[in-house]
């Protein structure tokens, strides 16, 4: 029961947040909404940050579709405005200009979006009040910011310092940098350093218990704020974390910050564990434990963002008294499927090549491609040359595994991930952060 509860309070605190949102008045947020739409219609909806460079664009279609929903939110039927999530919209213009009319010329909604969330409006909504979208965007930026140096300091604290080389890396080859400059970029990866600075706690602590719980949560909030992004960061880099530090258990590293302590788990067995096992047992066991668990996990943040993303569809069936899942489905299919003159293997492949394409230092030319091929070489080199001994290759699989999902993303939504690989290309941070641990995890020294 303890494990089920905060699965309950999440599920309602999340909507009722938005709702909450939904009672600031429209007159408290217009005058800085007015400000953001001018600030948006100024810019490109697609526009390059660094000309040439697909994987610097930045998506301010989907801000500016964000915004006229916040602003539409009616605190006179809050709980219907939330759950259909109405705007402005016509077809003559263009998002940033419909916003831009619907504040000015104060029109009413006329378009809906109820399939997904809109979740991060119930922290934007607020910010409306004080800031522009503009300044939201500084603001995200240092949160974001802080919020890796926590984990960079935690990191430090237990002697991990591949978790902080690999986390760095893998902000850099996916050009994070760009992140904070689009409010539909942002909520993952600020969710992503939240889970990750939990996942540390959590196991330190040693409360295995509870990962599947927190990945269910996880799974809720990320289905909650994000717009069909860069959604597996959440699950895959906190996954990580938790894979790597735990690792110390079966005795795979000497880097454990405690080194007393895990000689007397290894010498006297692990008191706190239900059944005594020792540490000394065979590592195959610890093995398949590692598995079992991480494949919980995975579900578990399924079962969450699935279950979360169901739920809105269910309220506004009931809210409209009418079926939602019709039109939602037809979205689905879309991003399943759609039509663009592809053949499936060519949708595929393009999808992924796409996606690739957009990493760092890809973009540049042929020095970027000879840089990126380089790396590559690099890494693969070090992890041969550099090898210590025994590895633990079921732990190697395992990461190797992990990395492989968001391509596995790209092609179930090949046409979404065809699409918009200018945004969804970040999903390969965790394919990036496994790969450097991989090569750690080869070439780090053993006990004996």
């Amino acid at each position: 029961m303890k494990k089920i509860i905060p699965v309950l309070v999440a599920a309602i605190l999340m909507p009722l947040l938005l709702i909450l949102s939904a009672l600031i008045p429209k007159e408290s947020i217009k005058q800085n909404t007015l400000e953001s739409a001018e600030y948006l219609f100024e810019g490109e909806l697609f526009g390059h940050a660094k000309e040439g460079v697909e994987g610097s664009i930045i998506d301010r279609y989907a801000d500016a579709i964000l915004l006229n929903i916040a602003y539409h939110f009616d605190k006179e039927v809050p709980l219907e405005s939330v759950m259909v999530s109405a705007y402005y919209f016509t077809p003559n213009h263009e998002e940033n200009e419909n916003l831009l009319i619907a504040v000015r010329d104060d029109m009413g909604i006329n378009q809906q979006y109820l399939r997904y969330w809109h979740g991060s409006i119930a922290f934007v909504r607020p910010l409306l009040t004080i800031f522009s979208i503009r300044e939201i965007y500084i603001i995200n930026a240092v949160i974001l910011i802080a919020l890796l140096a926590v984990f960079i300091v935690m990191s430090v604290r237990i002697r991990e310092y591949p978790l902080i080389i690999a986390i760095i890396i893998s902000l850099i080859i996916t050009r994070s940098w760009y992140v904070p400059l689009s409010l539909e970029y942002t909520w993952t990866f600020m969710l992503m350093f939240i889970c990750a600075i939990t996942a540390v706690i959590l196991q330190r602590k040693g409360m295995r218990e509870y990962y599947c719980t927190f990945f269910v949560i996880t799974g809720m909030i990320t289905s909650f704020v994000d717009f069909l992004t860069t959604e597996t960061i959440t699950l895959l880099i906190p996954l990580l974390v938790i894979l790597w530090i735990d690792r110390e258990r079966s005795g795979n590293t000497i880097n454990s910050p405690h080194p007393e302590k895990t000689k007397q788990r290894t010498e006297k067995g692990d008191e706190t564990d239900a059944g005594a096992k020792k540490n000394t047992v065979l590592s195959s066991f610890v093995k398949r434990e590692d598995v079992k668990m991480a494949i919980c996990c995975v579900f578990s943040w399924l079962a969450g963002y699935v279950g979360m993303w169901a739920s809105k569809w269910i309220l506004c069936s009931l809210i409209m008294k009418e079926n939602a899942f019709p039109y939602v489905m037809g979205h689905v299919g879309e991003r399943l499927g759609g039509n663009i003159g592809l053949g499936i293997g060519e949708y595929i492949t393009g999808a992924i090549v796409n996606n690739v394409g957009c990493l760092f230092p890809l973009g540049y030319g042929s020095l970027g491609v000879v840089i990126f091929i380089i790396m590559i070489l690099a890494a693969l080199y070090i992890a041969y040359v550099y090898r210590r001994g025994k590895s633990d290759m079921n732990l190697v699989l395992l990461m190797a595994l992990i990395g492989l999902i968001p391509y596995i993303r790209y092609v179930v939504l090949h046409n979404h991930s065809y699409i918009h690989a200018f945004f969804t290309y970040r999903a390969q941070m965790a394919t990036v952060m496994a790969i450097v641990l991989i090569v750690v995890l080869v070439t780090e020294k053993k006990d004996g």
